[in-house]
C-alpha cells in the first residue's frame, strides 16, 4: 500500500509540469491567432496584388451589411474604378505607429487632483494608419488611409481580427454612393492661319440632322424612306443608325450632315443640331497646302507607338494637318474626381489640364491663294503653281488641280461623292506643287548659267545650226536633238528667246559631262529646302544609275530639262532666284518664325544679270515665246517650256507646258505654273496666256 501511495506521489510532479506547460502552451497558440498586425499584413498583400475577392473575406459582416454590397458587387466596384482609372501598381505601406506613453508621463499628464486618467484602450479594437499610392493613367494618389480592425469570436470559439470595411478605404474621400469619374480634358486644336492671321484652318459649326427614333410616327418604315430620298442617303445607312445599342425612342441618333438651317415640314422624327468641327475657309483652294483631319481608325491606334490616341480623337491625314501634327494636336489631359450618387462633385484626386496645340502661321497670303486657284483650276486643267517672293523666298501662294474638298473629308462623303473623286482622272487627291516633273525648256536657264560659270558660253556666242535636228554624230545612231524653229546662227540670247534645244545640247557637250553636272548642282538639286511639312521629294537631274551622266545623249537631253531630269514646281522657282538676287539662292520659306537657312551666292552677279536680261527678252522680243506678257505691267522677265513624256521613243507622249515669270524692276514675285496636257493646245503658250489675266490684276501683298 506505502509503495501506491510512493508512486502516485511521484506523478504528481510529472502531471502538474504537464499541465502547465499544456496551459502555456494554449495561452501562446491563441496570442498567435489575435495578432491584428498579421491581417494587417496580409490585407496590403491583397490590396496590392488587387485580389480584391480575398479583401472580402477580410471584412466584418456587419460593414458589409452595411455597404449593401453583395461579394460580386464589392468586387466588380473595386475592379470598376481601378480600371476606369487604370490603375497599374498599387503600393502600400504601414505607417510606424506612435510610441506607448510610459507610467511616468501619464502621471506628468494628470489633472490637478493627481489622479491618473481612467481611459484605456479597447483591446477588441485596433487601428492603424498606411500610406497608399495609385499609379493611374494620370499620374500618382497619393493618400493616407486608416484601418479599423476588430476582434470578432467565431462559432468554434476562435478569435479573430477582421476589418470594419468603409467605401473610403478605396479612396480617402469617398462616402456610401459614391462614384469615382474619369474624364479626358481634350485641347483646342491650333489654327493654321496665313501671314495676316486670317484663318487657313480653324474651328467652325455645322449643322447635324440626325433622327428622334419614338417621333417618326405610326409609319416608320415610310417616313425613313422619305427622310433617305431627302437628304440622299440610303435607308440602310439610316436603319443600321437607328440600330445602335444605346440608340433608345427619345434619343437623338446622328446621321450625316446639312447646308439646310431648318427641318423641311413633313420630316417627322428628324431634328438638327449645331456641331463644332474644323473648317477649311478656303476650300479646294488650298486643299493640298492644309490638308483634312479625320476621326482616327484602327490602322490610325495601331501605328501609334506613343500609345497617344483614343478612338475619338481627331488626326490630320493630310497636309500640313498630318505633317504638323504633334504641334498642332497640343497634349489631352484628365480629371479624375470623386462624385456623390447625385454626379455632383465630391473632391478631385488629380487633374491635368489640356495644353491646347499651337497655331501654325504661313508665309501665304489667303486672298492670292484663292485667286491663283481660281486661274489654274478653271477649264478643268490639272496642274500646280507657285508664287513666291525672290528676295526673301516667302511662299504667297501654291496650289494644285485638280482638288478635293477638305470640308467634305471632315463631315464625311456620301457614296456618290466618294465615286466621282474616284472614279476623276485629273487624280484629285495629288499633290502636283510637290510633284516632280521633267521642266524643259524653263531648265535652259540654269544650263545658260553653268556654261557661262564655266567659261565656255557666253552671252554672244554664235552656233551655225542649219535645219530643225541635229545629232554629234553617227555613234548617237538614229538619235537627234530637235528644235521648234529654224535660226542660224544663234547665240545664247536668241536660244534662250526661241527656246533653242540644239543651241544648248551642243554648250553641254562641250562642257563635258563633269563640268555640266557642278554647273547646274548648286542650283538645289538634291536638297529639299527644309520643307519636311510638304514632304517635299529633293529633285534630280539624272536617275541613280547615271548620275554620271556619261551618255552624250543623256547629257543633251538632260541640257533642256529632259533626259531622266525631275523638278517639282516649288524648286523650279526657287531655281531663278539667282537671277534676281545678283548670284545668290534664296530658299522658300513657308512656315513664320521657322529658322531657315542664309542665302548663298552660286553664280556670280554679272552670270545673273546676263541670264536676267536675256530672260527679259523672251518677254520684250516680238518672236520671244512669252512675248504675249510684254502688254503687262512691270519690266517681266520669263522662260517657258514644253515637256514631252513618251512611254515609247517614237512614239507621242503627254506633253506638259510650264512657265516661270518675274518682275525685273520691283522683284516682288515669282511665279512657276505647270499644266499637264497642253497637246494641241499651243505647248507652253497656253500656259502663258492662261496666267496673263492673273499677272494683270497681281498685286503682291508685302511681306
Amino acid at each position: 500500500m506505502k509503495k501506491k501511495h510512493k508512486i502516485l506521489y511521484g506523478l504528481l510532479p510529472i502531471l502538474f509540469a504537464g499541465g502547465v506547460g499544456m496551459y502555456l502552451y494554449m495561452q501562446n497558440s491563441k496570442a498567435e491567432e489575435a495578432k491584428p498586425e498579421a491581417t494587417v499584413t496580409q490585407y496590403i498583400d491583397h490590396l496590392q496584388k488587387k485580389e480584391f475577392d480575398q479583401l472580402y473575406t477580410m471584412m466584418t459582416p456587419a460593414s458589409l451589411d452595411e455597404s449593401g454590397l453583395s461579394r460580386e458587387q464589392f468586387v466588380e466596384k473595386y475592379n470598376a474604378i481601378y480600371s476606369g482609372m487604370e490603375v497599374s501598381e498599387v503600393k502600400a505601406e504601414v505607417k510606424p505607429q506612435a510610441t506607448e506613453t510610459t507610467a511616468d508621463s501619464n502621471e506628468s499628464e494628470s489633472g490637478a487632483s493627481g489622479e491618473a486618467s481612467t481611459d484605456a484602450p479597447d483591446p477588441d479594437i485596433y487601428e492603424v494608419d498606411y500610406n497608399l499610392q495609385l499609379t493611374t493613367l494620370l499620374g500618382d494618389v497619393n493618400e493616407t488611409q486608416s484601418l479599423k480592425l476588430v476582434r470578432q469570436e467565431l462559432e468554434d470559439g476562435t478569435k479573430v481580427w477582421r476589418i470594419d470595411w468603409q467605401p473610403s478605404m478605396i479612396l480617402k474621400d469617398m462616402v456610401k454612393g459614391s462614384k469615382v469619374r474619369v474624364r479626358t480634358l481634350f485641347p483646342e486644336r491650333g489654327n493654321i492661319v496665313d501671314h495676316e492671321g486670317m484663318p487657313l484652318a480653324t474651328k467652325g459649326t455645322i449643322n447635324e440632322w440626325g433622327i428622334v427614333p419614338g417621333e417618326l410616327g405610326e409609319s416608320p418604315e415610310a417616313k425613313i424612306a422619305q427622310i433617305a430620298q431627302h437628304y440622299k442617303v440610303s435607308e440602310d445607312a439610316i436603319n443600321t443608325a437607328l440600330a445602335q445599342k444605346w440608340v433608345k425612342p427619345e434619343y437623338f441618333v446622328p446621321i450625316a450632315t446639312t447646308d439646310e438651317s431648318m427641318v423641311p415640314d413633313g420630316l417627322n422624327g428628324v431634328k438638327l443640331q449645331s456641331k463644332t468641327i474644323r473648317y477649311y475657309p478656303l476650300g479646294e483652294a488650298a486643299a493640298h497646302l492644309v490638308g483634312y483631319v479625320r476621326k482616327v481608325t484602327k490602322e490610325d491606334l495601331e501605328k501609334d507607338t506613343e500609345g497617344y490616341y483614343r478612338a475619338e480623337d481627331w488626326i490630320g491625314k493630310a497636309g500640313l494637318e498630318q505633317s504638323m501634327e504633334k504641334q498642332l494636336r497640343g497634349e489631352r489631359g484628365g480629371l479624375i474626381e470623386i462624385t456623390d450618387e447625385l454626379g455632383n462633385v465630391r473632391s478631385e484626386l488629380i487633374r491635368h489640364d489640356a495644353v491646347d496645340g499651337q497655331d501654325v502661321q504661313l508665309t501665304i497670303d489667303a486672298q492670292t491663294q484663292r485667286k491663283l486657284y481660281q486661274t489654274l483650276s478653271s477649264g478643268g486643267d490639272a496642274g500646280a503653281m507657285v508664287l513666291m517672293n525672290p528676295t526673301d523666298g516667302h511662299l504667297l501662294a501654291m496650289v494644285s488641280a485638280p482638288a478635293y474638298d477638305p470640308n467634305k473629308m471632315v463631315t464625311g462623303l456620301t457614296q456618290a461623292e466618294w465615286d466621282a473623286y474616284s472614279a476623276d482622272e485629273g487624280l484629285p487627291f495629288i499633290n502636283r506643287f510637290t510633284n516632280r516633273y521633267a521642266p524643259g525648256s524653263t531648265f535652259k536657264a540654269i544650263t545658260a548659267a553653268a556654261g557661262l560659270m564655266e567659261n565656255v558660253t557666253t552671252a554672244d556666242k554664235e552656233h551655225d545650226i542649219p535645219g530643225l535636228q541635229w545629232r554629234k554624230d553617227e555613234s548617237w545612231g538614229g538619235y537627234y536633238v530637235k528644235r521648234v524653229k529654224s535660226v542660224s546662227p544663234v547665240n545664247m540670247v536668241d536660244a534662250l528667246v526661241y527656246s533653242d534645244n540644239i543651241y544648248f545640247a551642243q554648250e553641254a557637250i562641250e562642257m563635258g559631262s563633269a563640268k555640266f553636272i557642278e554647273g547646274i548642282q548648286k542650283f538645289g538639286f538634291g536638297d529639299n529646302f527644309g520643307l519636311d511639312e510638304l514632304y517635299l521629294k529633293p529633285s534630280q537631274y539624272a536617275n541613280e544609275a547615271h548620275l554620271d551622266l556619261a551618255s552624250e545623249v543623256l547629257l543633251a537631253d538632260t541640257s533642256y530639262g529632259q533626259g531622266e531630269m525631275l523638278m517639282s514646281p516649288i524648286h523650279l522657282a526657287t531655281s531663278f532666284t539667282p537671277f534676281i538676287n545678283e548670284g545668290k539662292m534664296v530658299k522658300p520659306v513657308l512656315i513664320v518664325g521657322k529658322e531657315t537657312s542664309e542665302p548663298e551666292v552660286i553664280i556670280t552677279p554679272d552670270v545673273a544679270a546676263t541670264v536676267k536680261d536675256a530672260l527679259g527678252q523672251v518677254v520684250t522680243r516680238s518672236g520671244g515665246t512669252a512675248h504675249s506678257l510684254n502688254s503687262l505691267p512691270g519690266a517681266l522677265a520669263a522662260k517657258t517650256g514644253t515637256a514631252e513624256l513618251k512611254a515609247k521613243k517614237g512614239e507621242k507622249g503627254q506633253e506638259n507646258g510650264f512657265v516661270v515669270v518675274f518682275d525685273t524692276e520691283s522683284p516682288s514675285y515669282l511665279i512657276s505654273a505647270v499644266i499637264e496636257q497642253v497637246n494641241g493646245r499651243g505647248g507652253s503658250h497656253y500656259v502663258v496666256d492662261k496666267l496673263e489675266p492673273f499677272l494683270e490684276k497681281l498685286n503682291v501683298p508685302a511681306s
